[in-house]
Protein backbone atom coordinates (compact mmCIF):
# COMPACT_ATOMS: atom_id res chain seq x y z
CA UNK A 1 0.00 0.00 0.00
CA UNK A 2 1.24 3.32 -1.23
CA UNK A 3 2.58 5.82 1.84
CA UNK A 4 -0.14 8.03 2.82
CA UNK A 5 -3.13 6.22 1.71
CA UNK A 6 -5.75 5.70 4.23
CA UNK A 7 -7.38 2.00 4.71
CA UNK A 8 -10.82 1.51 3.65
CA UNK A 9 -12.08 1.27 7.63
CA UNK A 10 -9.86 4.26 8.31
CA UNK A 11 -11.18 6.42 5.77
CA UNK A 12 -14.87 4.87 6.99
CA UNK A 13 -14.43 5.99 10.86
CA UNK A 14 -12.47 9.34 9.63
CA UNK A 15 -15.70 10.05 7.77
CA UNK A 16 -18.20 9.08 10.17
CA UNK A 17 -16.26 11.28 12.76
CA UNK A 18 -16.30 14.29 9.89
CA UNK A 19 -19.98 13.32 8.53
CA UNK A 20 -18.86 12.97 5.19
CA UNK A 21 -19.06 9.94 3.35
CA UNK A 22 -16.07 8.17 1.70
CA UNK A 23 -17.53 5.43 -0.77
CA UNK A 24 -16.77 2.31 -0.92
CA UNK A 25 -13.26 2.77 -2.82
CA UNK A 26 -12.04 4.76 1.25
CA UNK A 27 -9.07 6.87 0.20
CA UNK A 28 -9.51 10.72 -0.16
CA UNK A 29 -11.79 10.93 -2.64
CA UNK A 30 -15.15 12.63 -0.87
CA UNK A 31 -18.34 14.03 -1.92
CA UNK A 32 -18.90 17.27 -2.54
CA UNK A 33 -21.88 19.32 -2.91
CA UNK A 34 -21.38 19.84 -6.47
CA UNK A 35 -21.71 16.02 -6.96
CA UNK A 36 -24.36 15.69 -4.43
CA UNK A 37 -26.07 18.44 -6.39
CA UNK A 38 -26.07 16.31 -9.99
CA UNK A 39 -26.87 13.46 -8.28
CA UNK A 40 -30.08 14.93 -6.55
CA UNK A 41 -30.87 16.71 -9.87
CA UNK A 42 -30.19 13.67 -12.50
CA UNK A 43 -32.09 11.01 -9.99
CA UNK A 44 -35.25 13.55 -10.31
CA UNK A 45 -35.56 13.69 -13.49
CA UNK A 46 -34.91 9.85 -13.99
CA UNK A 47 -37.80 9.38 -11.61
CA UNK A 48 -40.16 12.14 -13.18
CA UNK A 49 -39.60 10.32 -16.66
CA UNK A 50 -39.89 6.98 -15.12
CA UNK A 51 -43.67 8.64 -13.67
CA UNK A 52 -44.28 10.07 -17.07
CA UNK A 53 -43.60 6.75 -19.19
CA UNK A 54 -46.13 4.76 -16.54
CA UNK A 55 -48.95 6.98 -17.01
CA UNK A 56 -48.56 6.60 -20.80
CA UNK A 57 -49.03 2.86 -20.00
CA UNK A 58 -53.07 3.56 -19.79
CA UNK A 59 -55.73 2.77 -17.10
CA UNK A 60 -57.98 0.44 -18.05
CA UNK A 61 -60.42 0.64 -15.44
CA UNK A 62 -59.48 2.16 -12.20
CA UNK A 63 -56.07 4.18 -11.52
CA UNK A 64 -55.64 1.13 -8.39
CA UNK A 65 -55.35 -1.44 -11.22
CA UNK A 66 -53.51 0.49 -13.54
CA UNK A 67 -50.43 -1.26 -15.18
CA UNK A 68 -48.42 1.78 -14.63
CA UNK A 69 -49.00 1.23 -10.81
CA UNK A 70 -45.87 0.10 -10.04
CA UNK A 71 -43.21 2.07 -12.15
CA UNK A 72 -44.92 5.33 -11.17
CA UNK A 73 -44.07 4.66 -7.24
CA UNK A 74 -40.58 3.83 -8.26
CA UNK A 75 -40.40 6.74 -10.39
CA UNK A 76 -42.20 8.85 -7.22
CA UNK A 77 -39.83 7.26 -4.75
CA UNK A 78 -36.98 8.09 -7.06
CA UNK A 79 -38.39 12.12 -7.13
CA UNK A 80 -38.75 11.77 -3.07
CA UNK A 81 -34.47 10.60 -2.57
CA UNK A 82 -33.39 13.02 -5.14
CA UNK A 83 -35.81 16.05 -3.22
CA UNK A 84 -34.17 14.68 0.04
CA UNK A 85 -30.31 14.60 -1.51
CA UNK A 86 -30.99 18.26 -2.65
CA UNK A 87 -32.40 19.76 0.39
CA UNK A 88 -30.03 18.14 2.55
CA UNK A 89 -26.96 19.22 0.90
CA UNK A 90 -28.36 23.31 0.37
CA UNK A 91 -29.65 23.04 4.13
CA UNK A 92 -25.48 21.77 5.17
CA UNK A 93 -23.56 23.85 2.46
CA UNK A 94 -26.04 26.29 0.59
CA UNK A 95 -26.54 27.03 -2.68
CA UNK A 96 -23.47 28.61 -3.50
CA UNK A 97 -21.12 25.68 -3.08
CA UNK A 98 -23.83 23.68 -4.43
CA UNK A 99 -22.86 25.72 -7.84
CA UNK A 100 -19.81 26.25 -7.99
CA UNK A 101 -16.42 25.45 -9.76
CA UNK A 102 -16.54 24.77 -13.07
CA UNK A 103 -19.28 22.39 -14.51
CA UNK A 104 -17.30 20.59 -17.11
CA UNK A 105 -14.27 19.85 -14.75
CA UNK A 106 -17.14 19.05 -12.22
CA UNK A 107 -18.76 16.57 -14.36
CA UNK A 108 -15.31 14.90 -14.95
CA UNK A 109 -14.68 14.36 -11.02
CA UNK A 110 -17.69 13.49 -10.61
CA UNK A 111 -17.35 10.80 -13.12
CA UNK A 112 -14.08 9.47 -12.00
CA UNK A 113 -15.52 9.09 -8.17
CA UNK A 114 -16.55 4.87 -7.99
CA UNK A 115 -19.48 5.62 -6.10
CA UNK A 116 -20.80 8.54 -8.64
CA UNK A 117 -20.13 5.84 -11.64
CA UNK A 118 -21.99 3.01 -9.82
CA UNK A 119 -24.80 5.52 -9.03
CA UNK A 120 -24.76 6.97 -12.66
CA UNK A 121 -24.90 2.72 -13.56
CA UNK A 122 -27.55 2.35 -11.42
CA UNK A 123 -29.67 5.28 -13.34
CA UNK A 124 -29.22 4.11 -16.31
CA UNK A 125 -29.97 0.49 -16.23
CA UNK A 126 -33.72 1.45 -14.41
CA UNK A 127 -33.94 3.63 -17.31
CA UNK A 128 -33.19 0.77 -19.47
CA UNK A 129 -35.73 -1.60 -17.79
CA UNK A 130 -38.29 0.98 -17.65
CA UNK A 131 -38.26 1.82 -21.39
CA UNK A 132 -37.81 -1.96 -22.11
CA UNK A 133 -40.83 -3.42 -19.77
CA UNK A 134 -42.75 -0.26 -21.05
CA UNK A 135 -42.37 -2.20 -24.96
CA UNK A 136 -43.01 -6.00 -23.55
CA UNK A 137 -46.46 -7.30 -24.12
CA UNK A 138 -46.26 -11.22 -23.05
CA UNK A 139 -48.98 -13.12 -21.04
CA UNK A 140 -48.02 -16.75 -20.69
CA UNK A 141 -50.83 -18.57 -18.66
CA UNK A 142 -50.73 -22.04 -17.33
CA UNK A 143 -54.25 -23.10 -15.53
CA UNK A 144 -54.26 -25.83 -12.67
CA UNK A 145 -57.17 -27.11 -10.85
CA UNK A 146 -56.70 -24.67 -7.64
CA UNK A 147 -54.37 -21.83 -9.53
CA UNK A 148 -53.37 -20.36 -13.11
CA UNK A 149 -49.20 -19.83 -12.62
CA UNK A 150 -49.02 -16.71 -15.10
CA UNK A 151 -45.60 -15.96 -16.61
CA UNK A 152 -45.53 -12.20 -18.43
CA UNK A 153 -43.15 -9.74 -19.50
CA UNK A 154 -42.76 -8.17 -15.94
CA UNK A 155 -41.04 -11.39 -14.59
CA UNK A 156 -39.39 -11.78 -17.97
CA UNK A 157 -37.62 -8.28 -18.05
CA UNK A 158 -37.67 -7.90 -14.03
CA UNK A 159 -35.16 -10.98 -13.28
CA UNK A 160 -32.38 -10.65 -15.08
CA UNK A 161 -32.06 -7.05 -14.48
CA UNK A 162 -32.65 -7.51 -10.68
CA UNK A 163 -30.01 -9.95 -10.86
CA UNK A 164 -27.68 -7.60 -12.94
CA UNK A 165 -28.14 -5.14 -10.16
CA UNK A 166 -27.20 -7.32 -7.49
CA UNK A 167 -24.35 -9.25 -9.12
CA UNK A 168 -23.11 -5.21 -10.06
CA UNK A 169 -23.33 -4.33 -6.16
CA UNK A 170 -24.08 -7.15 -3.94
CA UNK A 171 -21.41 -9.37 -6.13
CA UNK A 172 -22.53 -12.15 -4.35
CA UNK A 173 -22.54 -15.71 -6.67
CA UNK A 174 -24.82 -16.03 -9.67
CA UNK A 175 -26.84 -18.74 -7.91
CA UNK A 176 -27.54 -16.47 -4.77
CA UNK A 177 -28.09 -13.36 -6.96
CA UNK A 178 -30.53 -15.18 -9.31
CA UNK A 179 -32.48 -16.76 -6.44
CA UNK A 180 -32.91 -13.27 -4.79
CA UNK A 181 -34.07 -11.80 -7.92
CA UNK A 182 -36.37 -14.45 -8.80
CA UNK A 183 -37.67 -14.11 -5.23
CA UNK A 184 -38.37 -10.58 -5.18
CA UNK A 185 -40.32 -10.73 -8.74
CA UNK A 186 -42.22 -14.00 -7.60
CA UNK A 187 -43.39 -12.08 -4.95
CA UNK A 188 -44.21 -8.83 -5.87
CA UNK A 189 -45.46 -10.19 -8.76
CA UNK A 190 -48.45 -12.56 -6.35
CA UNK A 191 -48.95 -9.86 -4.07
CA UNK A 192 -49.68 -6.73 -6.61
CA UNK A 193 -51.35 -9.17 -8.74
CA UNK A 194 -53.47 -11.56 -7.03
CA UNK A 195 -53.61 -9.26 -3.79
CA UNK A 196 -54.42 -5.86 -5.20
CA UNK A 197 -55.72 -7.18 -8.17
CA UNK A 198 -53.30 -4.82 -9.82
CA UNK A 199 -52.15 -5.39 -13.37
CA UNK A 200 -48.53 -5.37 -13.74
CA UNK A 201 -46.24 -3.38 -16.71
CA UNK A 202 -45.81 -5.81 -19.45
CA UNK A 203 -48.56 -7.91 -19.03
CA UNK A 204 -50.22 -7.10 -22.44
Amino acid sequence: MAEGQKSRIEADIESLEKGVFTGEEGGDERSTPRKDFIASVAVAVLGIFAMILSVRLGNPESIFTAPGVLPFITGASLVVMGAGLFLKTKRRYGMDEMLAGDSLRTVRNYLSDPEARRTLMLMLVIFAYVMILGQTDLDWRFKTAVYTFRFSGFELISIPFIFFILRFFWRSTLLNCFLVATGIVVFLAVVFRDGFQILLPGAG
